[in-house]
């Protein structure tokens, strides 16, 4: 005899497995989202909604965590809720006609769960369309002085032609697996400073357009926030606008990307470049960035930017201490709620030179090891420097995680 412990992290693994037990096609569509379970925090509801949902939750075979006091009292209070797949799904829809915000906690759950296995994500912008079903790689292009990095274009003692290096360097990155080349003209680095829109023109709009030019198909991705920059670039070629302000920046930007069916990036970051690392204090990261998201994506709703022209961001290093970074990538499963793509940007950053007492050019292999971690909690697309060795993590994680 043989017992042996296994771990069903979705409803497709549960299918696959119980086929080879010969489980009927009814018996698989009943069984597998039994198979699974998952829990959800709830925060600030009342004591009547917490208890409606543990006595719903013991009904159903399953139960809920609450405070003793919420038992007696009407207070503000918090409940964990698990369960496998289809008991929560059962609680949804015993909630959806309840009083209270019960109806909204249910669409909320009900909606997360199918986000939180969701693998398969359809991001379209300009007339192109990636299907993201596995994890991609974007290469990093700095056309700037001051890089942290210190791969900026523009560095001291770099002499030759700016749009050839950029030709140059995203050949590279396409050889090595590129699908998305992210070119920035300003540095966003701690205690940066902005600078003048002309100059950002100047820098970016002759490589988007070269960069155009020689690769068709490959996804264009500008970095900035300044609403004639995004134009600018949008009209030389680019797909995507990665905006570090999520849309904040310029009041224009929202309109910039219905008008031009363009893709964006949203990223989390509390305050500006030049003074985000002024001591950063977080009660809950993760929980803080989940609310920025939840508004974030309701103001692109309202303003008619479609959930599939969007990926959000995080945004590691941007107004975060170590813990903060590293508590964020741990839960990156959270922002799977989403059911959008979840784009990363760990490369050489500050948080593995902290963590591992190391200067920025010897962070490649903890930022490797980052990287694959991240794929794991679910992170679709990694924003690297250094592209090849990242690619090859990336298609090993793929390739383990699929077989």
């Amino acid at each position: 005899m043989r017992i042996t412990p296994l771990k069903i992290e979705s409803q497709n693994q549960a299918r696959d497995l119980l086929k080879t037990f010969g489980v009927s096609p009814e018996g698989i569509k009943i069984l597998s989202p039994k198979s699974v379970s998952i829990a959800f925090k709830l925060e600030g509801i009342s004591s009547w909604e917490a208890n409606i949902i543990k006595q719903h939750m013991l009904s159903l075979g399953s139960d809920s965590a609450i405070s003793r006091d919420a038992l007696v009292k009407r207070i503000k209070t918090d409940t964990l809720v698990f369960g496998s797949i289809s008991q929560l799904k059962k609680l949804c829809d015993k909630l959806k006609n309840q009083p209270f915000n019960l109806r909204k906690i249910s669409e909320t759950i009900f909606a997360s769960i199918d986000n939180m296995f969701k693998k398969d994500f359809s991001f379209k912008c300009r007339k192109k369309e990636l299907r993201i079903n596995k994890p991609f790689v974007c290469g990093i292009i700095n056309i700037t002085t001051d890089s942290f990095s210190g791969d900026g274009l523009l560095s001291s003692g770099r002499k030759s032609n700016i749009k050839d290096s950029v030709l140059i360097k995203a050949g590279q990155m396409v050889r090595a697996g590129a699908k998305m080349i992210d070119v920035g003209a300003e540095s966003s680095r701690p205690f940066s400073k902005p600078i003048k829109e002309p100059q950002e023109l100047k820098r970016i709009i002759p490589a988007v357009k070269a960069l155009r030019k020689e690769f068709k198909k490959i996804l264009i991705s500008v970095d900035t926030y300044k609403y004639k920059v995004a134009k600018e670039a949008l009209d030389a070629g680019a797909d995507i606008i990665n905006d570090i302000t999520a849309l904040r920046g310029s009041p224009r930007m929202a309109e910039l990307i219905v008008r031009y069916k363009a893709g964006c990036i949203l990223m989390h970051m509390r305050g500006k470049p030049s003074n985000m690392q002024k001591n950063p204090y977080y009660k809950d990261v993760s929980g803080e960035i989940i609310d920025f998201f939840s508004e974030r994506l309701d103001f692109c709703t309202k303003k008619g930017i479609k959930r599939e022209q969007i990926m959000i961001d995080p945004g590691i290093g941007f107004g975060k201490r170590l813990e903060d970074n590293l508590k964020i990538i741990n839960d990156l499963y959270k922002f799977k709620m989403f059911g959008l793509p979840i784009f990363l940007g760990l490369s050489r950053k500050s948080f593995i030179g902290k963590a591992l007492g190391l200067s920025v050019d010897k962070r490649l292999n903890g930022t490797v090891a980052a990287n694959v971690f991240a794929l794991s909690r679910g992170a679709n697309i990694l924003r690297v420097h250094d592209v090849r060795e990242n690619f090859e993590a990336a298609r090993l994680f793929s390739k383990i995680i699929n077989n």
